[in-house]
């Protein structure tokens, strides 16, 4: 499944030589390093996906746990002892958007990206079945509608409302007080949990008076339960309220009864009730219960008074659904539409208002079309059933097609924004804004598929023409916090779930802007980086000078260019492989600047590509100083790989209920949070035997005893003990010296 995409790049003077390290590394690299070994009795498979990373670098972490099954020393030989730390690192450590591009030495050991610029610039004849492949145009449209409008002039005030919550009961930490204990890493967490409620209140709001309406009304009911259990003097960890992000502001509950008055709604929170009798209580003593209760109250008056605002507003108010109205029957009347919403909530708003008893007029107006609704409400047979009758000529269907049972609009949350075949539309409609544009690529896929007839599709965003930028500024400012948070090393991707990251506004403005531009780079991101265009360049290059002229030149040929923002050398060294399996190659280059040494095969095939009359540049640098400290990281690098591949490769069970034991725990007064952290993070790694054999004995005496302190202390004497033993030296392992590096050639970086 891996293959290499090295680079090339030339210059009058210097083709030969970086062409011919990149034919080396090209035919040789992967083949040469000893590949993670496939378990026995397993089978091949192979992964398709054209969007591995949807909100986080982590969606492919787990992709990728399938093939390690949870052994985190998995690609060692690949240079990368712990997976997820090393995951960990390419979120923190990443500049905004190159996110794939920090994890491009692994991505190169189990991936081919084909990317659609590519097989267009490649493969422009390409057919399928003797037919071509159809590129169709894609064309943005925003379509504005007055947000203020919908409510009726207090939008400003329902905003500022959102902007001032406190959530006390997501932030329990910092209603402690002075004299106790504060946990730094949980309070971190609670933050940015305060954020993700603001934004969500936030994006509802945007998304249809409907889904916000409900969402008010749950926190209104969660609010006045947590006050309730307060006024009793009572309290529930901190840590169980992330449970409740799905209780008070979840989008799967079907909702389509109007309470008579708030005072009724707020008389149903049995289930609140239930969620919090069941958690384990803590001490109310360590809080300021008065400052609590009095955030608690602020809280339930703003959104009182915000229910009061947005509960009686009627259909023929909502300015948005108007305005979808009006284009469904002007510009698109008689036209195949997908509709496509984030929200359950919004999407049954949609479809009672156009496709239930409200919207009889309306279907009449556009000659009574089809109208059907797709959510997670719907089963697989049921789903199958509503694409056929949408799509009947893409999904081999046709007999339905121009009768009574094909659907003409089809309203839809984002269950059908994967792997469908849509293709007989040309009409997509957005109704919410894109907080995660990598949405739009995937549902634009639906119907760019290969076998369209169209060729232009339109995508329709709905967006405020009133009211967008403040709207769009207070979320861009949570969303930098959140993210300020994360990168201080507080947050997990459990946490972060559907998260705005701080370089979707300027795309959102784009957006608007209709800059069509935007789907295709999106793709880019979602399809991971990729060398396949250097690569494609390097087979023509194999084609019109021949390997043999390259395999000619002699070892050390050096050359150098003008890059901006670039100053440092490149150096490419070979070693023979352990037990004479061919060759291992180092990619290395030293920056200057900043110091530090880059292995990153993406980067640095980036910095030495250049054309082929690119002017050669000699950089006035101490090359041997520099040469000394590539040769000192490529020894201490791969002792670190012949280590880790020694090391046991997976966690023993035992280590594991351990830990998970010590993580229930975790807030009880008596246990030192630290030293519980501490702890887990030691039984996560694999160990030796001996050590899980003293282990279960500690957890046999916690078994009888109960004393989960005593538990924590032992594993962590286990851990000064043992904690430099899990990694054996390579001794059984083929030692790298420095006389077995043979340097190929090295390239000046000038900026």
């Amino acid at each position: 499944m891996a293959r290499s995409t090295s680079c090339w790049s030339t210059s009058r003077t210097t083709s030969a030589t970086r062409t011919r390290s990149a034919i080396r590394i090209s035919s040789a690299h992967h083949r040469t390093q000893r590949r993670p070994r496939a378990r026995r009795g397993s089978k091949k498979l192979i992964l398709l996906t054209a969007t591995p990373i949807n909100n986080d670098l982590f969606d492919l972490y787990n992709q990728l746990s399938l093939f390690t099954r949870g052994d985190r020393s998995y690609f060692a030989a690949a240079g990368i002892g712990d997976l997820y730390r090393y995951f960990l690192q390419a979120r923190r450590d990443a500049k905004v958007g190159t996110e794939a591009v920090a994890l491009f030495n692994l991505l190169e050991e189990v991936v081919i990206r084909r990317t659609r610029p590519f097989i267009r610039k490649a493969y422009p004849e390409a057919t399928i079945r003797g037919e071509r492949i159809r590129f169709p145009e894609r064309q943005l449209k925003t379509e504005r509608y007055d947000l203020e409008a919908t409510y009726g002039g207090i939008y400003e005030q329902i905003v500022a409302g959102i902007d001032s919550l406190r959530l006390a009961p997501y932030n329990l930490e910092d209603f402690k007080k002075q004299e106790a204990e504060k946990d730094k890493f949980e309070a971190g967490r609670q933050e940015a949990l305060v954020g993700i409620f603001k934004s969500r209140y936030l994006k509802r709001f945007e998304s249809s008076v409907d889904a916000f309406r409900i969402s008010v009304r749950r926190a209104l009911q969660f609010l006045k339960t947590f006050e309730s259990y307060l006024l009793d003097h009572k309290l529930v960890r901190s840590t169980d309220f992330h449970r409740f992000a799905r209780y008070v502001a979840r989008e799967d509950e079907e909702d389509d009864a109007t309470p008579s008055s708030l005072a009724d709604e707020l008389d149903e929170t049995e289930e609140a009730k239930d969620l919090l009798a069941a958690l384990e209580p803590v001490d109310p003593a360590q809080f300021d219960l008065r400052k609590l209760h009095d955030a608690v109250q602020h809280d339930i008056d703003v959104l009182t008074d915000i229910w009061h605002r947005v509960r009686d507003i009627k259909p023929a108010r909502d300015a948005k659904l108007q305005a979808l109205k009006a284009l469904l029957e002007g510009r698109l009347a008689g036209q195949k539409v997908l509709i496509f919403t984030y929200y359950k909530d919004t999407a049954r708003y949609l479809y009672r208002e156009l496709g239930g008893e409200p919207g009889k007029e309306f279907r009449a107006a556009i000659g009574n079309p089809l109208i059907r609704r797709m959510d997670s409400g719907a089963d697989a047979k049921e789903r199958r059933g509503i694409v056929e009758c949408f799509a009947p000529r893409a999904n081999k269907r046709p007999e339905v097609a121009g009768t009574e049972k094909e659907i003409a609009i089809l309203i839809s949350t984002d269950v059908l924004s994967e792997g469908q075949n849509l293709q007989d539309c040309a009409h997509l409609i957005n109704y919410d804004l894109h907080w995660n544009p990598t949405r739009m690529v995937q549902r634009a896929g639906r119907i760019d598929r290969i076998g369209t007839a169209f060729e232009t599709l339109f995508i329709h965003n709905m967006f405020p023409e009133a009211g967008l930028e403040r709207l769009l500024k207070l979320v861009e400012s949570l969303a930098r916090k959140i993210a300020a948070i994360d990168q201080a090393g507080f947050l997990d991707a459990s946490v972060l779930g559907e998260v705005v990251h701080p370089r979707n506004f300027n795309t959102l403005r784009r957006i608007c802007d209709e800059d069509g531009a935007v789907i295709e780079e999106e793709e880019q991101f979602t399809e991971l980086a990729s060398n396949e265009f250097l690569l494609q360049m390097l087979r023509t290059v194999l084609g019109t000078e021949g390997r043999e002229r390259l395999d000619s030149l002699p070892d050390g040929i050096h050359s150098g260019l003008m890059k901006p923002r670039a100053k440092g050398l490149f150096f490419y060294f070979q070693a023979p492989a352990p037990k004479g399996r061919g060759r291992l190659h180092f990619w290395k280059y030293y920056d200057l600047v900043d110091r530090r040494i880059i292995d990153n095969r993406y980067i640095i095939a980036n910095l030495i590509a250049c054309e082929r009359d690119t002017p050669r540049v000699i950089g006035d640098y101490d090359v041997f100083d520099v040469q000394e400290k590539i040769i000192q990281d490529i020894l201490r690098s791969y002792q670190e790989q012949q280590a880790m591949e020694e090391a046991p490769k997976t966690v023993d069970p035992l280590q594991q209920t351990v830990a998970t034991t010590i993580q229930g725990f975790m807030n009880r007064p008596e246990v030192k949070r630290q030293d519980a952290l501490a702890a887990i993070r030691f039984l996560s790694k694999p160990a030796q035997s001996v050590l899980v054999k003293e282990l279960r004995a500690a957890y046999r005496l916690f078994q009888s005893d109960g004393k989960v302190s005593e538990l924590i202390a032992a594993a962590l004497v286990l851990a000064e003990r043992y904690g430099g033993a899990d990694l054996p030296s390579a001794k059984t392992k083929q030692q790298l010296k420095r006389e077995d590096l043979r340097l190929i050639c090295f390239d000046h970086l000038c900026s």
